[in-house]
């Protein structure tokens, strides 16, 4: 079960410099320093729990790494009836385009862009979910011998 929570993390605010004008607007002279009874502003981050007291780092260059994982070896070509022996990312994209082009009616149910659909996102997140198990578990040293 993945927690979500929310940490708050305090900011100290720096003093202003601000322009005192007479009521005649006229620009009286120096500037003086407004001083700010340092408030302290709430910062949420998202930290994520795998497990209790087990932190979860998501790291963007993991997402880019595993997309491209992910992107590359499915645009292979393949001898498989339903991609046409083109890759999977190709016959998925020609598929968006031939309903597109049918816009704004919709794919049918039986339409095989489901079908390419669901496997072309389940390959991707299968990847993004292991790559970013496997970098966090070699950082927290899981996979040590």
């Amino acid at each position: 079960m993945a927690f979500i929570g929310a940490a708050v993390a305090p900011v100290a605010l720096r003093p202003v410099r601000v322009s005192v004008c007479s009521s005649r607007s006229v620009f009286v002279g120096a500037r003086v320093a407004a001083k700010v009874a340092a408030p302290v502003a709430v910062v949420p981050t998202m930290k994520f729990e795998i497990s209790e007291n087990t932190p979860f780092e998501i790291n963007p260059v993991i997402i880019v790494l595993a997309m491209v994982g992910w992107i590359v070896p499915s645009s292979l070509p393949a001898p498989i009836a339903l991609t046409g022996g083109t890759g999977l990312t190709q016959a998925f994209l020609a598929s968006m385009n031939a309903n597109l082009a049918a816009w704004p009616k919709g794919p049918a149910g039986d339409d095989p862009f489901w079908t390419l659909m669901f496997i072309w996102h389940a390959g991707l997140f299968a990847t993004l979910i292991f790559g970013t198990i496997g970098v966090n578990g070699r950082k927290t040293g899981r996979f040590d011998l």
